[in-house]
């Protein structure tokens, strides 16, 4: 694949040195970005201009926007926006014969534009820059254009946002669960088996949002649609940090015209580690799941004979008959050892209600790793799973793209993460219904092995990863741990434990969380699985 090319912004300069020294317009942030994005304004309210060269060879093209806002603000009313400016059609030609892309972007605040942080096109990042020191408020923007493909039904190009803003909190102590939660050896802990402890992830508050359009009396404006007005003033109350998602869904060129697709895609045409477009955008701060996001999230559940299934642990579908799982999720000696018999799987769907849309599968097969001994904790802590029936690949069940010699093997410390789970309720007493997703930041070999407590937990093939107050716990056990990488997301981890605050009963995410990392034993993996 070819790299992106850079391009110099160049459109009005003459308006652009003026915008840059009214003060009757006001002073626009510092771009670092400058050779790929510019500020556009008219009569006090600004919007952003992104301009790129795409490869025509690629057929999705994924771009990642970061600003910074100063202060604290509640966006749930006006998130902001991203569109190609050109529409699809003339951005889809304009890929074709390699000339650049425009992009336009509307802020909340189109008076008090954010300073641009990064530009990312296919996980590779363009620029970045400092963000405001805090108090701030983190704004994210993503955009896929889809190339044309006969194959491929066009699906839905109409583009709804939600914003979230976030503030962090002590960690409750859950319940105690009614069966025992984990096997606990001091202060550390496996992640999985039957409990009502589960991801632990920052309180968010979200709304529906809509679209902005100021009037700039340029080309790029949309006629007769005056200027949303302003957000209220931000909650007296004022966090450590906020951040505000907008994802548009895919645009799809069509020869015809852009229509909603309503049958699910067809096998044939799945492609590993993408979502399918979802009305609801993915907010990486504990945020909840909309169906079709993170669509090779599966539940593991055991059957019982009496009260009905029960969920146990997480997993990630990695082809249509095998699931990649904890192998403590199954088997610690003396306290678990359950069979394939007694274990079903349940798929394409963000809720544990197995009574809602989506696949419930036995399970056929079981299979621990060679290596997985309890006494080494992490070390090969993987299982394999065989569904009884392979399960109809479509937009809410899609298999995660397994990690290759393509990827990076060796993650720099900060390197960003995502894991998701079945967090607790309101209450911090029980699974919560809805799965949810939270980032994470990798911690590098030598300081993980310096913030764990002496002892076996740290192995050869552990991965580590912390964010303050957010992390995985108890029943997320054998979950993903992902990265995004050209577009996609690739299973990277396997949860796997943690350290347990003995005072209040529950995981220390002060510390770091360790994963067992599938890159290490990849040929296990495929060699081994049923696809």
């Amino acid at each position: 694949m070819r790299r992106p090319q850079l391009l110099v912004v160049t459109a009005l300069p003459l308006l652009l040195a003026f915008l840059l020294v009214s003060p009757a317009l006001g002073q626009l942030p510092p771009n670092a970005c400058f050779l790929n994005f510019v500020y556009r304004g008219y009569q006090g309210q600004f919007i952003g201009l992104v301009s790129v060269r795409l490869d025509p060879v690629q057929e999705y093209h994924d771009i990642h926007l970061e600003f910074s806002q100063p202060g604290y603000h509640n966006f749930s009313q006006n998130v902001g926006n991203i569109v190609l400016a050109d529409g699809t059609d003339t951005s889809v030609s304009n890929v074709l014969r390699e000339k650049p892309v425009l992009y336009r972007v509307d802020f909340p605040l189109p008076r008090s534009p954010p300073k641009i942080t990064s530009i990312e096109m296919n996980g590779e990042e363009l620029c970045s820059g400092l963000k405001y020191p805090k108090p701030r408020t983190g704004i994210t923007m993503t955009h896929t254009l889809i190339m044309p493909n006969p194959n491929r039904q066009p699906s839905q190009a109409r583009t709804t946002f939600t914003g979230d803003w976030e503030r962090n909190y002590p960690t409750r102590t859950p319940t105690p669960p009614s069966q025992p939660s984990a096997h606990k050896n001091d202060d550390w802990e496996w992640m999985g088996s039957p409990s009502n402890v589960s991801l632990t992830l920052n309180d968010t508050l979200f709304g529906p949002g809509r679209d902005f359009q100021p009037s700039l009396g340029s080309s790029l404006s949309r006629p007769n649609q005056p200027a949303a007005p302003l957000p209220g003033r931000p909650q007296s109350r004022q966090p450590s940090e906020r951040w505000i998602t907008t994802t548009s869904p895919p645009e799809v060129h069509n020869r015809e015209t852009l229509v909603s697709q309503q049958a699910p895609t067809r096998s044939a045409s799945i492609q590993c580690g993408r979502e399918r477009a979802t009305t609801t955008p993915l907010v990486f701060q504990g945020t909840r799941l909309q169906r079709g996001q993170m669509p090779w999230l599966v539940g593991m559940f055991e059957r019982r004979e009496s009260n009905g299934p029960i969920f146990f642990c997480g997993g990630s579908l990695i082809g249509a008959s095998t699931v990649l799982s904890a192998a403590h999720c199954f088997r610690i000696p003396g306290f678990r050892d359950l069979p394939a018999s007694s274990t079903a799987v349940s798929l394409g769907r963000n809720s544990l209600n197995l009574l809602s849309d989506g696949e419930f599968r036995r399970v056929a097969q079981l299979l621990i790793h060679d290596k997985y001994k309890y006494e080494q904790y992490t070390e090969a802590d993987l299982a394999l799973v065989r569904l009884e029936t392979p399960v109809p690949l479509n937009d809410y069940i899609v298999p995660i793209c397994l990690w290759s010699t393509a990827n990076r093997m060796d993650l720099p410390q900060g390197e960003k993460t995502y894991v998701a789970g079945w967090g607790p309720d309101e209450s911090g007493t029980g699974n919560s219904d809805i799965a949810k997703l939270a980032d994470m930041n990798i911690v590098s070999e030598a300081n993980c092995h310096r913030q764990l407590p002496p002892g076996p937990l740290f192995q050869p093939s552990t991965l580590c990863a912390q964010k303050a107050g957010t992390g995985p716990c108890s029943t997320d056990g054998g979950g993903p741990l992902m990265l995004r990488e050209g577009g996609v997301f690739v299973l990277r981890g396997v949860i796997a434990g943690g350290v347990v605050d003995m005072e209040r009963n529950t995981c220390d995410l002060a510390r770091p969380s360790v994963f067992t990392d599938v890159a290490k034993h990849i040929d296990w993996v495929r060699r081994n699985m049923w696809d």
